[in-house]
């Protein structure tokens, strides 16, 4: 079951990534942001930049090496395939439910019937 395409302004991103890089972002706001940075090179190029900010300083300080983009790239992906998780999860338990909704009426059938 695919989600269509929810659209969602720039203004609206930029409510998203903060929360996004503070693993606070909820499915469904994680869903339309995802779909907004793949068509929009302006938020994604500010969600790059939020995130050097964001994990740069914190590794700056403890001198770690890191390529960060390389990370945001991974991150990204990791959010799109728990999304994906989530719905196929939700699909798989409405089409449990369906089918044993139809057992039951099968069932009630054959009382009926018996």
């Amino acid at each position: 079951m695919a989600k269509e395409k929810e659209k969602i302004s720039c203004k609206d991103v930029e409510n998203f990534l903060q929360p996004y890089l503070e693993d606070r972002l909820n499915n469904k706001d994680c869903f339309k942001l995802l779909n907004h940075l793949k068509d929009c090179e302006e938020c994604m190029d500010e969600l790059e930049i939020r995130y050097l900010l964001h994990e740069g300083l914190k590794r700056l300080e403890d001198g770690h090496d890191f390529n960060l983009k390389s990370e945001l790239e991974e991150r990204l992906y990791h959010s799109e395939q728990h999304i994906l998780m989530i719905d196929r999860i939700k699909t798989t338990l409405i089409l449990f439910g369906a089918a044993l909704v139809i057992l039951g009426l099968v069932q009630l059938v054959f009382v009926i019937i018996g």
